[in-house]
């Protein structure tokens, strides 16, 4: 256990490396050509304090990029909508229409959705080391399990969240910088599990960090449709495992959940949004909890569209979900489906009567099967980042047209939902800190 002088100063150096996260991510993004002072220098932490501080540096990092990030699916997808009068944030705006190139252009020199993620990947190189040579031995396994797990998750969101084409910036072992070419949707899946399987060969105690692992493989294996490897990656799960975030890590204040989706309804929950959403509010899921705002607020275009914001984050502190075991069983079930094994739907109504919901009839049609699962998912893992991925999922691997799992028509705000099918890296960006990423979204 950690003296509290140590914690002190290992929480001060996670705060450090959050706020350079939260003032400019790009800054950050070109990781060894800033000069931060406030940043504790190698030559002050080449010791076992300094390799905790550094482990604490990515989990701070990691966490910031969770709740940075299912605020964006969420917009891009079903999940949120957007009020003009309610925010002047035309970032998500943008987001919520699905206008990249409209995205692109506002996010000139910022990145972020991609930054975020990526700066956990590079953070995570800096901290292997020094735990290998500095951690005790019985704690060296599971803490490089936990960051080889943490990068593995970022690779992979990046895979299901960004138009292919897009970098995985690295750090080399004595902290050169290790450019990446671009990354396909699929190249940059398998890197990922590349880290979860060193995560899973260094896991010895924790197994906390050994299902961490287990599920973002297992969504990483759906991505790339193996699907009897992906339930094989997470049959061990147990159903009661949960993998949080971890607010009291974090040395200054994150980006605000509970804010986001209170009070003034800045991005609404999500209702039927462009004709293919999900009945995030009407359907009255314990699963989606909502409550109307106070005072009752109605989209600026539409003074009948009473807006709900999700009360599923009650307060700032409360954590998010990384990983579990429900997740998991979403995991097996998907395979089943895919496997023409009848199981799939006795799984969902197995985890469905967890919290007292009516079982689901067998759907008559194939694509009504695909609709229950992908629904289930959805309500099951509402604002955790996992949506979009899988309106990418129905598109690559079910053959879907973009059309009809994005919302789609007529826009409430003016105009109508653009085309992009992933979030778009702002090539600028990238370019600037990247001599190897020489065109932007390989396809939208």
């Amino acid at each position: 256990m950690m003296n509290r002088s140590i914690e002190q100063q290992t929480r001060r150096w996670a705060g450090a490396a959050t706020t350079c996260m939260l003032l400019l991510v790009t800054a950050c993004h070109g990781l060894l050509d800033v000069s931060n002072p406030t940043i504790v220098q190698d030559q002050d932490i080449a010791n076992a304090s300094g390799a905790a501080a550094r482990r604490y540096g990515v989990i701070a990092n990691f966490d910031y990029a969770v709740v940075n990030g299912l605020q964006r699916v969420a917009m891009f997808t079903d999940e949120r909508t957007f009020d003009a009068r309610l925010s002047g944030n035309n970032n998500f705006q943008m987001l919520d229409q699905r206008n990249s190139e409209g995205y692109e252009s506002l996010m000139q020199g910022q990145d972020p959705h991609l930054g975020a993620w990526d700066y956990v990947v590079t953070l995570a190189a800096i901290a292997i080391p020094p735990i290998r040579a500095y951690a005790a031995d019985s704690a060296r396994g599971d803490l490089l399990a936990q960051l080889y797990a943490l990068r593995g998750y970022a690779i992979v969101q990046m895979a299901e969240d960004v138009c292919p084409g897009f970098p995985i910036n690295d750090v080399t072992a004595d902290n050169r910088v290790a450019y990446s070419g671009p990354y396909t949707t699929d190249s940059a899946f398998r890197h990922g599990m590349a880290q979860l399987d060193s995560a899973i060969k260094y896991a010895h105690d924790s197994v906390q960090f050994l299902d961490l692992a287990r599920v973002v493989k297992g969504r990483a294996l759906l991505g790339l449709g193996r699907y009897t490897e992906a339930a094989a990656a997470v049959a061990g799960v147990p159903a009661d495992f949960v993998y949080n975030t971890d607010a009291s890590i974090i040395g200054v204040t994150p980006p605000d959940i509970f804010s986001w989706t209170h009070g003034g309804a800045r991005q609404a929950v999500g209702n039927h949004e462009g004709g293919n959403g999900l009945l995030f509010v009407s359907a009255g899921d314990v699963r989606v909890t909502t409550a109307l705002t106070s005072p009752v607020v109605t989209r600026y275009a539409d003074s009948t569209d009473t807006l709900y914001y999700s009360t599923k984050y009650p307060n700032a502190n409360t954590p998010t979900v990384v990983a579990s075991g429900v997740e998991a069983r979403l995991i097996r079930a998907e395979v089943a489906l895919r496997t023409n094994d009848a199981t799939w739907l006795d799984t969902l109504n197995a985890l469905r009567a967890t919290v007292g919901l009516a079982a689901l009839a067998m759907p008559a049609s194939d694509a009504g099967k695909v609709d229950v699962l992908f629904s289930e998912r959805a309500f099951w893992l509402y604002l955790t980042g996992r949506r979009l991925g899988d309106l990418r999922r129905l598109i690559r691997n079910y053959g879907r047209a973009p059309e009809t799992v994005f919302p789609t028509g007529l826009y409430p705000l003016g105009g109508t939902y653009q085309g992009a099918t992933a979030i778009p890296f702002v090539f600028e960006n990238e370019s600037r800190y990247n001599p190897l990423i020489k065109s932007g979204c390989t396809t939208r």
